[in-house]
């Protein structure tokens, strides 16, 4: 253990949301890059010494290696795990694998005996990898007898952590949207899981938070210590988000999606109720009808989510809006800055946010932003954009055409948006992370 405040804090950082991610590229989600960029920072201060965990899921242990191995920043961090265990999981893998193959030969041969042998162990394996699969203690006790912290950005505590009394443990709430509003959840599994997460803390143990918004929703919710509780703020990555002049770039992204050589307003983030998109789309309609505008265009970008045909349906309202709103899909990262530095303003009319990254990348690259005055969005944007209720039809109708008939408006507001975003960045983020960490050991 840490003897004074001067020495490196012993930290071990959950890694399992990047194992997953790197199984599967659709799991490269907020989170993902938020558990990445956080496990940089930490392992580019000389105030940690860091090591890494898998802690939920023996399968995710091969996929978190390679995928260090795939990051030359983190490439270096060891991974902890029980080296028995790792190995006994393979064995299981290369067994059920062995039989499996052995079956199809069999089936081949029409060996009826041996096939329903072959059969019968495959399940008994296939029953053993399952219960192996969702087994969480893939850490040595003895890996956590000299830790300071232990930290979770994501997972429920692991139970072999719990029995360590002098570990100072911490777990990373993003919102309490499944709990709070469940009304924007599909999938029930989310809100089992979120409740099963935050159960997992105990008395002593502290939570980051995303923001102030996120941590007094938490702190109502578990009735929690505030003293415990710490807000870390997120940022867009400036590699990606900043303001693109680049001519030729901007004219192939728009050529690449379809988006005309005309103004756009443009609004990002999965296709679903919460993001209130149909009410952007109303507004929209509202705004062009009324107004008589003809060369504005509204361009959504996002893969569709649950209730999307309602987006859709909205959209069949009106004949003219197929012709001036631009379904992009997924876009890639390496266009986000072009599609941004573009856009007239940014619109992001959702009902709740636990941070809301867009409006963040947006002011970034210098665009204006109109949002919602719920949640931790006015606390994101600050004085640099307009926020309005995202029940308010006129009141984003209005906003949008005082952006598009004023250019001193749009050129104040971006100089806004720019200053605004440097209020947040990932070395803020760290610092946050481990000011935190030194609290929660004084």
């Amino acid at each position: 253990m840490r003897t004074s405040n001067r020495e490196p804090i012993k930290v071990i950082y959950d890694i399992s949301v990047l194992g997953q991610g790197h199984l599967h590229l659709l799991a490269r989600t907020g989170i993902f890059r938020v558990v990445e960029s956080i496990a940089e920072g930490l392992t580019r201060s000389q105030e940690c010494d860091l090591m890494f965990s898998v802690n939920q899921y023996f399968q995710l242990l091969d996929a978190s290696l390679d995928y260090l191995q795939s990051n030359p920043k983190l490439a270096k961090v060891p991974l902890l795990h029980s080296s028995f265990a790792r190995i006994f999981y393979k064995k299981l893998i290369d067994t059920y694998n062995l039989v499996g193959c052995q079956t199809k030969i069999n089936e081949a041969s029409n060996l009826g005996e041996d096939k329903l042998f072959l059969n019968e162990v495959k399940n008994h394996l296939e029953n053993t990898l399952q219960m192996m699969g969702g087994y969480s203690n893939t850490i040595d006790s003895g890996n956590l007898d000299e830790v300071d912290i232990f930290h979770s950005p994501y997972d429920e505590i692991p139970a072999s952590v719990k029995t360590v009394n002098k570990l100072q443990v911490f777990l990373t709430s993003y919102d309490l949207i499944p709990i709070l509003h469940p009304q924007f959840i599909l999938d029930e599994r989310v809100s089992f899981l979120q409740k099963k997460s935050l159960a997992s803390i105990l008395q002593n143990d502290c939570i980051t938070c995303i923001s102030y918004s996120t941590k007094n929703d938490l702190c109502n919710y578990l009735k929690i210590d505030e003293s415990r509780v710490f807000v870390t703020h997120l940022a867009a990555e400036p590699s990606i988000f900043y303001p693109c002049r680049d001519a030729a770039k901007l004219a192939s992204m728009r050529s690449k999606y379809g988006i005309p050589d005309a103004p756009y307003v443009l609004s990002l983030g999965t296709l679903e109720p919460r993001k209130n998109l149909d009410g952007a789309i109303r507004s929209f309609a509202k705004l062009i009808e009324e107004q008589n505008i003809k060369d504005l265009y509204l361009v959504l970008v996002g893969t569709p989510g649950w209730k999307y045909d309602n987006i859709m349906a909205e959209v069949s309202k009106k004949n003219f809006l197929k012709d001036r709103i631009i379904f992009t899909g997924y876009v890639p990262e390496s266009d986000l800055a072009a599609l941004y530095s573009s856009a007239l303003a940014f619109v992001y009319p959702s009902f709740y946010e636990g941070f809301g990254l867009p409006p963040l990348e947006a002011m970034q690259c210098g665009v204006p932003v109109i949002t919602s005055n719920t949640s931790s969005l006015p606390e994101v944007v600050g004085d640099a954009g307009i926020m309005v209720d995202p029940n308010d039809t006129d009141a984003l109708c209005h906003s949008m055409l005082e952006i598009y008939n004023n250019s001193s408006l749009r050129a104040s507001m971006s100089l806004k948006s720019l200053a605004q975003a440097k209020l947040f960045s990932w070395e803020r983020c760290t610092q946050e992370t481990i000011a935190a960490y030194r609290t929660a050991l004084s």
